[in-house]
């Protein structure tokens, strides 16, 4: 497999040198003798050892089968895959197989970047066993365009050794958090939860966790359910952990997950809430690395119980300019199959889409990752919308009304604002 030098920006991205038609066998499989003689994947992220050694294997899987084939690989850095999509889409160097972030399919599918591959999804027997939440995350206007290729989540992170002064065990309830955060503070003098503002993924779970909706679909129209009781309810209750319950101090209001992070890593606060790729930020962090022995993780506490968690992750598509779409697609089979997808879920460090496979003793011997695996049995999607970035990403609608609410805004003139923005913005024309 040859890997080109990683691209820093589109205009050096791999061509695909693909020559051949495409055909399928009497099997609904692609015809060797049409083979091709290059498949092309984008990978999104940087190129590391364990991923370069994941797509190797890829490749000799695939020639298995279609011998005559190279499968050459480019990964594209994150910030990078707007650009460089746009430009393929313009006629540009671009890929058989595409990554795309799972909240991106609808976006890029409305945009004609993606091919339908409901057919071929439909008579794959592995798809029957991914999870089908997230299966159904790949769908737009009806239609199938991306498979779940893995996904993470993130758990609350705590001070097991400060925990265990205070008596108290890894809350699992809204009020068990609270009163956990104050024994910690008093004990140790440090904040004992972080409750940024900049935080969609974390305040989601709130609301999910009471029972609440950001937006529902009805009648071909969304609808934002910002004003509903239980979602206010949770709402008000995030931003009350700085403002009413005082657990969370101001240092953290406007801002992401990042900064208490590095406070997480330095033993400057109790409590936070993250994904697992926040470890390997930590260890660079971390003054003294005696600290990181000390951080255990658990399931996100909800209102009764463990709250769900947005499943963020990656789906594989078919890129809509490919002349080999049956042979794309038996490539992405390889990619996403139960051997494929957990390879690469493996290799990335996160957890693959079939549920069966998180009882696995390689997830449940470690604390760390038996929580999250945990924490993946309770998992939702934000809306499916192509409009669902514009309203968060460039909005910030959600944070943002957090913030106002958390600087003094009265919470029913804020979130009524808020619900109005998000409902207009999600039924915007796609363009």
């Amino acid at each position: 497999m040859r890997f080109p030098r990683i691209a820093a920006a589109s205009a050096l991205l791999l061509t695909a040198t693909a020559c051949g038609g495409g055909g399928t066998g009497d099997d609904g499989t692609a015809d060797p003798s049409d083979a091709p003689s290059t498949l092309t994947v984008w990978i999104m992220g940087t190129s590391q050892e364990p991923l370069v050694e994941y797509m190797d294997d890829v490749e000799q899987r695939y020639q298995e089968t279609y011998p005559e084939t190279t499968v050459d690989v480019e990964f594209i850095p994150w910030p990078d895959a707007q650009e460089s999509i746009n430009n393929a889409m313009a006629g540009g160097d671009a890929p058989d197989i595409l990554e795309v972030g799972n909240d991106q399919v609808a976006n890029w599918a409305a945009q004609g970047a993606l091919l339908d591959i409901g057919t071929q999804v439909e008579s794959w027997p592995d798809a029957a066993d991914m999870d089908q939440a997230a299966l159904e995350y790949g769908t737009y206007d009806g239609a199938q365009y991306g498979v779940p290729w893995f996904a993470g989540v993130r758990t609350l992170y705590y001070r097991a050794d400060w925990l265990r002064d205070v008596g108290a065990e890894p809350p699992t309830t809204w009020e068990e958090l609270v009163d956990v955060a104050k024994a910690i503070e008093e004990e140790k003098d440090v904040p004992g939860f972080a409750a940024p503002t900049d935080f969609t993924n974390g305040i989601a779970s709130f609301v999910w966790s009471n029972g609440g909706e950001i937006a529902v679909q009805e009648g071909g129209q969304w609808e934002g359910r910002l004003t509903d009781p239980a979602t206010q309810e949770a709402i008000e209750f995030y931003a009350g952990l700085t403002t009413e319950e005082q657990i969370s101090p101001q240092t953290y209001v406007g801002e992401n997950e990042l900064v208490p992070l590095a406070d997480m890593a330095n033993g400057k606060v109790g409590m936070y809430i993250d994904g697992g790729w926040a470890l390997t930020s930590m260890e660079e962090q971390a003054e003294d690395p005696a600290v990181l022995e000390e951080i255990a993780a658990a399931p996100m506490p909800g209102a009764d119980g463990m709250a769900p968690a947005f499943a963020g992750g990656s789906a594989l598509t078919v890129f809509t300019t490919t002349e080999h779409p049956d042979f794309a697609f038996e490539l992405l089979k390889v990619m996403g199959d139960k051997e494929g997808g957990r390879g690469y879920a493996d290799a990335a460090g996160f957890f693959p889409a079939y549920p069966e496979m998180l009882d696995d003793e390689a997830y449940q011997s470690d604390p760390a990752t038996a929580a999250a695996a945990e924490q993946m049995t309770e998992t939702k999607f934000f809306p499916p919308t192509p409009k669902w970035n514009a309203a968060d990403q460039d909005g910030k609608i959600l944070p943002g009304a957090v913030l106002e609410i958390v600087r003094g805004g009265d919470p029913d003139e804020v979130l009524a604002q808020a619900n109005e923005e998000l409902t207009d913005i999600l039924n915007e024309p796609v363009e």
